[in-house]
């Protein structure tokens, strides 16, 4: 009875998503959020930065900045291969629609996921941030982490980088 009312409880998350890899772990972002996928262009660094944060890159006269998820999420760096892409994502910042690259491993494939096989982000009961976490889901036998794209990056770190580009 709990586990129906858990279900009922959880914001509608359902749609579909683009699936990615960081190490051997699934990710998933609502395509509604992605621009493009491209691969892994010459980077400007920017000095002063987040470790996580990449650079810039130049995409149709737009300079866009790009994140290192593995980095972000606190994951073991390796080297990018020529699986590694990097997936272009609007993001709300003040009112305003943003642009970020975003690193990953390996894009995989668009999936549609129901609200059946989303499950709530599990508490760990310690200080854990998750907000960046909208669901689990359960497809095809493999748990997916559905990012809530937003959360991210904190609203520091996005006023930081959009006061990079200015």
């Amino acid at each position: 009875m709990t586990e129906a009312i858990k279900k009922t409880d959880l914001t509608d998350i359902s749609g579909k998503y683009l699936s990615f890899n960081l190490l051997e772990e699934l990710y998933g972002i609502n395509v509604d959020r992605i621009l493009q996928i491209i691969a892994i262009p010459d980077i400007t660094p920017i000095p002063k930065t987040p470790e996580f944060v990449k650079g810039v890159i130049n995409l149709r006269g737009k300079i866009i900045p790009v994140i290192d998820l593995r980095k972000k999420f606190r994951l073991p760096s390796e080297d990018y291969t020529d699986r590694t892409s990097i997936v272009i994502i609007k993001v709300e910042h003040e009112g305003n629609e943003i642009f970020i690259g975003t690193i990953v491993d390996k894009v995989l494939e668009v999936m549609d996921i129901s609200q059946e096989d989303i499950e709530n982000t599990p508490k760990f009961g310690i200080k854990l941030d998750t907000e960046f976490i909208s669901g689990m889901a359960k497809v095809k036998g493999k748990v997916i982490t559905l990012l809530n794209i937003n959360r991210v990056l904190t609203e520091e770190e996005l006023t930081t980088l959009t006061n990079e580009n200015e």
